[in-house]
């Protein structure tokens, strides 16, 4: 589907604009990500534009994530009844979760891991969601373990803060936070302190109130250590084995 069709379809909908809808677009069929992770879809608007860019590569996934709760948010139409209107269906699976995305991601890894190795899956990761510090740095790390070398993280709402949030700013959850915390630009923060900083991290570039961040294509995924479970018996001896060699150390 064509961009001019797809925003037609969808360009009413709030949050993300035309023109960083159109960049968004140009960038999937440019460069065709087969497996793509959206974290906090809402209405489902940048879900069905990044659809239409995989229906016309004629290639592509696209995994959304949102609580249960947009499902019927302010009586809107959601997701499901966007991706029907346009007929994107089979290009999208969207997961309503109970809890969060940060714990959909749980499950992901759960799915990719075997031999203590997660497998990467996905090729572009989209985080649009909380936009707080505690949530989405959990996520980009999630997210980093799933992001295959080579493949693009994308933070939405760079210069976003609580306050500055007509709806945000509030709401009751956000009325005892404190003032710094209302203030903070979060997502920045997070790309400054946790994405530029972390080692499989390539480059990182700000375009339009989004963050733009490539896992290095040399990127390894290693195997972690082995876990060791003790038994109640083992930990006993583990215990009093210290307790001795400190006794000898002091006597």
């Amino acid at each position: 589907m064509k961009f001019n069709e797809i925003y037609a379809a969808v360009g009413h909908l709030p949050c993300t604009e035309e023109s960083q809808c159109r960049v968004l677009y140009d960038w999937v069929r440019e460069s065709r990500p087969a497996q793509c992770l959206e974290l906090g879809f809402l209405y489902g608007k940048t879900s069905c534009i990044i659809a239409a860019a995989l229906q016309e590569n004629g290639v592509g996934h696209l995994t959304s994530i949102d609580l249960e709760a947009v499902r019927n948010h302010k009586d809107n139409p959601n997701i499901l009844d966007h991706l029907a209107k346009t007929g994107l269906q089979e290009f999208v699976t969207p997961i309503f979760s109970a809890i969060s995305y940060t714990w959909e991601l749980k499950k992901i890894i759960e799915q990719q891991t075997a031999d203590n190795r997660c497998e990467p899956y996905f090729d572009f990761i989209f985080l649009d969601g909380a936009h707080t510090w505690e949530t989405d740095v959990c996520a980009f790390f999630l997210g980093m373990k799933l992001l295959k070398p080579g493949g693009w993280f994308l933070f939405d709402d760079y210069m976003y803060s609580i306050e500055k949030s007509e709806w945000w700013s509030k709401a009751p959850a956000m009325q005892d936070k404190p003032t710094e915390y209302r203030h903070e630009q979060q997502v920045e923060r997070l790309v400054t302190l946790a994405v530029s900083q972390h080692p499989d991290i390539e480059s990182v570039v700000i375009r339009d109130n989004w963050a733009w961040a490539r896992k290095n294509p040399s990127a390894s995924v290693v195997a972690g250590p082995a876990v060791t479970h003790l038994t109640k018996t083992v930990a006993k001896r583990w215990l009093l084995d210290l307790l001795l060699r400190r006794k000898n150390k002091t006597g």
